[in-house]
């Protein structure tokens, strides 16, 4: 199995890393932990996804979840009834 890796770069000033009292890897690690966090908050990547993105276990993800109080499963109404039932039809065979 072959991973294609794509390298993202960009420039920042180094004043605002200076400001935000963090080392160039601290920042490197927010911005993949942050970026992960919306992705998964928005539905736009799994659990899995989002650790990978930001560099972690499952486990260490999901305390992160906690600690930015992003539910680790959020449903909207609609979809919570439709897996009930679902469960409930898958269950009564």
């Amino acid at each position: 199995f072959i991973m294609n890796l794509k390298k993202i770069s960009f420039s920042i000033l180094e004043q605002l890393i200076f400001s935000l009292n963090e080392n160039i890897n601290e920042f490197i690690d927010n911005i993949r932990l942050f970026s992960a966090l919306q992705f998964f908050k928005m539905h736009k990547l799994s659990l899995g996804k989002a650790a990978e993105l930001a560099n972690m276990d499952k486990f260490s993800f999901i305390h992160q979840l906690g600690k930015f109080e992003i539910p680790l499963i959020d449903y909207e109404t609609e979809e919570l009834e439709k897996e009930l039932l679902r469960f409930k039809n898958d269950n009564s065979s």
